[in-house]
């Protein structure tokens, strides 16, 4: 698994992976903490992926138990050793909204993301200065500190390594109001239509504007994004959607996920083919 996925991505696959295997096993909680010489409630924490073993001893035990192939073992207990310590946004945790680090931690570990954005630029997108004066605006409101908005951009801009830098699949349809409302000045707003002609021409980005004046399907309830990961990684696609209140909600029920998949598809459809997204760009920096 490549290194620069998250500490927390990491746990999660391999509690997948373990609950996996128990379950091939036919072994209970109960009886796999017995092999691995621990609490049933360890286990079970270590296959929800909220924290993994004290002693490496443990998972060699259980994984022997498991009758793990020297191959198999060997993958598996490395990813117990790089999941160990915090992941880089950590120490901004009180700047993150409610289910975010749930979120980074899946996204950190994607290889493809679906996005719809409508009210403003999508947050892998922005630069720094429509972000710092996105999030400023809003400090009166949420009351929050100046540091707390220097923190929040950080985290922001570090993000979009996932796709500049990573190579993570990314395919964003914007409505045209994400792109008109205003956020700081014309130069702020001109600056940004060029930052996303720039990331359009990345061959692992598709960027689709929907314009106001199309009569097509417009999704309501706010923006959402679905998240996939390499076969190998045995997870499946998850939905995460932005609440009223700012809070991160991930989902992964099938049910769930095939809706909002139906729903990209049909945006999709209504939206500009993404070849026409320059030229709709440079029409907007015109007019601002």
């Amino acid at each position: 698994m490549a290194a620069n996925v998250g500490k927390t991505f990491l746990r999660i696959v391999l509690g997948q992976e373990l609950t996996r295997l128990r379950d091939q096993a036919g072994m209970t909680l109960a009886q796999a903490a017995k092999e691995a010489g621990c609490a049933t409630s360890t286990v079970h924490n270590v296959e929800n992926g909220t924290t993994g073993f004290r002693r490496i001893e443990q998972l060699a035990a259980l994984l022997s138990a498991y009758g793990l192939n020297k191959e198999d073992r060997t993958m598996l207990l490395d990813w117990h050793r790089q999941a160990k310590g915090d992941d880089w946004w950590t120490t901004s945790a009180t700047v993150l909204p409610s289910g975010m680090n749930l979120y980074l931690a899946l996204e950190s570990g994607a290889v493809g993301a679906k996005w719809w954005q409508p009210g403003v630029v999508q947050g892998l997108f922005q630069t720094r200065e429509y972000a710092h004066t996105l999030i400023a605006t809003a400090k009166a409101a949420n009351d929050t500190t100046d540091e707390f908005v220097e923190s929040a951009v950080d985290v922001r801009i570090k993000r979009q390594n996932r796709i500049t830098e990573e190579g993570m699949e990314f395919h964003c349809i914007m409505e045209e109001a994400a792109l008109t409302n205003t956020v700081g000045s014309s130069k702020i707003m001109r600056e940004q239509y060029d930052r996303i002609l720039d990331l359009s021409n990345l061959p692992n980005v598709t960027i689709q504007i929907i314009p106001k004046s199309a009569p097509t399907y417009r999704a309501t309830g706010g923006d959402f994004g679905i998240l996939s990961f390499d076969p190998a990684q045995r997870l499946d696609p998850v939905v995460t959607c932005s609440t009223v209140d700012g809070a991160m909600r991930v989902a992964s029920k099938d049910r769930q996920t095939k809706q909002f998949a139906r729903r990209f598809e049909v945006l999709t459809q209504g939206a500009l083919p993404a070849y026409e997204t320059p030229k709709f760009l440079h029409a907007l920096s015109r007019e601002v």
